[in-house]
């Protein structure tokens, strides 16, 4: 009897073992976006991804919502911008800490009433601090930063800048970002909103532990005018997803080692009248071979799109459409267990969307969030379900929590160093790899390269625009010793960044030089 007890014991010991062992591990793989926070109190906690439950927060947003947690899934903070049901009054954000109450200074944070005007990026060298960017497409134009301290107020926070403006340009609701090729340092991008169809450049940060530098204008695609657009990356972090309310729809390639976008694929063309698809929302499956929108107008819509064919050709289902009024559809998301949320707002029959929501407005369309159950399957096997994700009583609204891939790791052998040029840096050269130095000199109108520490034998060497387009290549015949020199006469190049590959049968080495 006492060895049947003894075995028994032991049995139930395992058992707890394993499941909170198998917790644990569910909670390392939801990782920073195991909790979000996003319209009238909502969220989802994705800290066990098979099981996503819903999360009660203090967000009151009909958009814009950003949220961080730590490496084991616990919230840190979470933010959104401001309302006008303050008497129609206009009110700026908050930051909230992980007690749903205001951070330390964190009140009148710039932003208002819109869906993507803020993201958070850790500050890349310090594990305590954090940037907030924000940018308000209504009133105080252009791309502001603050910066959260966890380490201050025994965890809890404290904003120690804020509102920082580093560009003052009317810009699009449209900012987000991307974690680095390297693995720490991450590139932030929007686009300029003047509402006229006159640019098209793409406004691209490099944050790093040298702060926050403007490093790019990549002017590729069509001209594009207006206030909303949304972007989307794909898991890999090869392909960008690009749309806007007008009802331009395009994919292009992305490189995380220099931020490049490149080779704009078209799948709708903007058109400059009504009616107007209204294209609202983007989001690829997890193995990037649908890309899924949203549209809301007249009709709203649910769209996947087959890319497997690109850049030959595509196709188009429609998944799901919904007459206007009652809802409509809003942002789309990957989550952390790979399927794709459905936000909608609320319209009732006077065509009232009512903002904030009344008391009286608590329905199946709000309560609700509608889920791509099988996104990687062609439809109707990608299993959509309309209003089948609970939210525990709280309500949604259009908005979807805008927070990046923050678990996006180095690509692994990255030929990038966001500092200067070559790799991520490394404990010894040794260890580190082949090192690429290019520098302009003005007197001589020529670029410099120098490659040491190389183990191939033969390659190519690349200059590039910021559009990714080839301007110079020579073939590399012979490298002696790990070591490679040459010279790029400029004369036929304007001023600007330029891009510099050197590719050889063993490695890859990648950087930037600025022609003054």
């Amino acid at each position: 009897m006492r060895m049947k007890k003894s075995i028994l014991f032991f049995a139930i010991l395992f058992t707890i073992l394993y499941c909170k062992n198998s917790q644990a591990q569910s909670r390392l793989l939801s990782g920073r976006n195991s909790i979000w926070c996003f319209g009238d109190s909502a969220g989802i906690d994705f800290t066990v991804p098979s099981n996503p439950q819903p999360y009660f927060s203090a967000m009151r947003s009909r958009g814009t919502a950003v949220s961080i947690c730590d490496t084991l899934g616990q919230l840190l903070f979470y933010a959104h911008t401001g309302d006008t049901s303050n008497n129609g009054t206009n009110t700026r954000g908050n930051i909230l800490d992980k007690n749903h109450l205001l951070i330390d200074n964190g009140d009148s944070i710039i932003g208002i009433s819109w869906y993507q005007e803020m993201v958070i990026i850790p500050m890349p060298g310090d594990t305590n601090k954090y940037y907030l960017f924000a940018q308000d497409v209504t009133l105080n134009y252009g791309i502001y930063y603050s910066i959260i301290d966890m380490g201050l107020n025994n965890g809890l926070g404290k904003v120690i800048l804020k509102n920082q403006q580093i560009l003052n340009i009317r810009m699009a609701d449209c900012i987000t970002a991307i974690k680095h090729g390297n693995g720490r340092d991450w590139w932030m991008y929007s686009r300029s909103g003047d509402g006229f169809l006159t640019s098209n450049p793409f406004y691209t940060y490099l944050i790093s532990p040298s702060g926050i530098l403007l490093d790019t204008l990549q002017n590729i695609g069509p001209l594009t005018g207006g206030g909303f657009i949304e972007f989307r990356w794909n898991k890999q972090g090869t392909k960008m997803a690009y749309v806007n309310y007008s009802g331009l729809i395009q994919v292009f390639d992305y490189d995380r080692c220099t931020g490049l976008i490149s080779n704009p694929i078209t799948l709708d063309t903007m058109r400059p009248s009504s009616p107007l698809p209204a294209y609202w929302a983007c989001e690829f499956s997890a193995s990037s071979r649908y890309l899924y929108v949203s549209a809301s107008s007249t009709i709203s819509y649910l769209y996947q799109y087959d890319l497997i064919n690109l850049p030959t050709s595509f196709t188009r289902d429609t998944v799901w459409t919904t007459p206007f009024p009652v809802n409509t559809a809003g942002d789309l998301k990957r989550g952390p267990d790979d399927k794709i949320y459905l936000s909608s707002a609320y319209i009732d029959s006077m065509n009232n969307w009512n903002y904030p929501y009344p008391d009286s407005a608590y329905n199946i369309y709000n309560m609700n969030l509608s889920v791509i159950n099988e996104p990687d399957s062609a439809f109707p096997a990608c299993n959509f379900t309309p209003y089948s994700f609970y939210l525990g009583g709280k309500r949604t609204y259009w908005g979807l929590p805008n927070n990046p891939n923050y678990d996006m790791g180095v690509i692994a052998g990255s030929p990038c160093d966001t500092l200067s040029v070559g790799l991520s840096p490394g404990p010894s050269p040794e260890e580190r790899g082949a090192i690429m130095q290019a520098w302009y000199n003005p007197a001589w109108n020529l670029i410099h390269v120098n490659a040491s520490q190389l183990k191939g034998k033969v390659g190519i060497i690349r200059l590039l625009d910021v559009s990714g387009r080839t301007l110079y290549e020579k073939k590399i015949e012979f490298i002696h010793g790990g070591y490679y020199t040459t010279e790029i006469y400029m004369n036929a190049f304007s001023s600007g960044i330029y891009f510099m590959q050197l590719i050889t049968d063993n490695e890859q080495v990648a950087g930037k030089v600025m022609k003054n």
